[in-house]
């Protein structure tokens, strides 16, 4: 009697971590993205590494991949053509979400240097479409 008691509890305790296993979706981790760029770069080379990662990354969480541009910036002021193709990644993902998600367009009014606000925006913007990913 002990062992059959022994044995169901088991049996009940391996059934509920196999279904909590199925429930969970494993969501790729977004990176925070920092610009750390000197005088005569305004856009750093690690900051245009995490964010080409993380649209790469939250492509591939779709059924279907979504693919995005790779976005960098040439020269030394903040080319309108690298913050074009981040807003214009930023909707492709969006679009591929069957949620409607608000995106905020991300501006940069220096051209000396990415501003703190374009930096946020883009990180909020990440996280916005990773949490939607995760509630899918």
């Amino acid at each position: 009697m002990k062992r059959l008691l022994m044995l169901s509890l088991i049996c009940f305790g391996l059934s509920i971590t196999a279904s909590a296993n199925e429930e969970v979706k494993s969501i790729s981790y977004v990176s925070h993205c920092s610009n750390f760029a000197t005088s005569g770069q305004p856009v750093s080379y690690s900051f245009s590494s995490c964010i080409n990662n993380n649209f790469h990354s939250l492509g591939r969480e779709f059924d279907s991949p979504v693919y995005t541009s790779y976005c960098s910036n040439i020269g030394r002021s903040v080319s309108f053509s690298f913050i074009s193709c981040i807003n214009n990644n930023f909707r492709t993902l969006a679009r591929a979400l069957d949620s409607t998600v608000y995106i905020s367009n991300c501006a940069s009014y220096d051209s000396n240097r990415l501003s703190p606000s374009f930096v946020s925006c883009a990180n909020n913007n990440f996280r916005r479409i990773q949490y939607e990913l995760s509630r899918q």
